[in-house]
């Protein structure tokens, strides 16, 4: 089995793609379809690893960019919006934090989101 990345990093993958689908959102988004060729297991467990987090992305057919290309700055800094778990999760902790921070911010956290979970539940048909 060969090898295909080219750079794994830390916290950054770089190998070879193929675009495969655009699909556009309800809320003017668009979600991105990616494949592969065969991966290392290292480059398999890099991209797991960055599962559901943000960062840049870069597209280039060919490699046709630069070093220079990619932003140093963080990807939500580039937005300067958080997304509606970030903010859900700040409000969350300003209310532990207003009640007295007893007990450890995520058993708080994990007690109040599983009450909103509840909540809507029972809403549901």
């Amino acid at each position: 089995m060969q090898n295909t990345s080219r750079n794994v990093q830390m916290s950054k993958v770089l190998l070879p793609a193929i675009l495969s689908g655009v699909a556009s959102r309800k809320d003017r988004s668009y979600s991105l379809k990616f494949e592969t060729r065969e991966l290392s297991g290292d480059s398999a467990s890099a991209l797991l690893d960055l599962l559901q987090s943000e960062g840049h992305l870069l597209f280039s057919p060919n490699d046709d960019f630069t070093e220079a290309d990619i932003p140093d700055e963080k990807a939500d800094a580039m937005t300067g919006t958080k997304t509606q778990a970030q903010r859900l999760r700040g409000v969350i902790f300003r209310l532990w934090e207003q009640k007295g921070k007893q007990g450890s911010f995520d058993t708080y956290y994990r007690t109040v989101t599983e009450s909103l979970i509840d909540q809507l539940k029972a809403k549901l048909d």
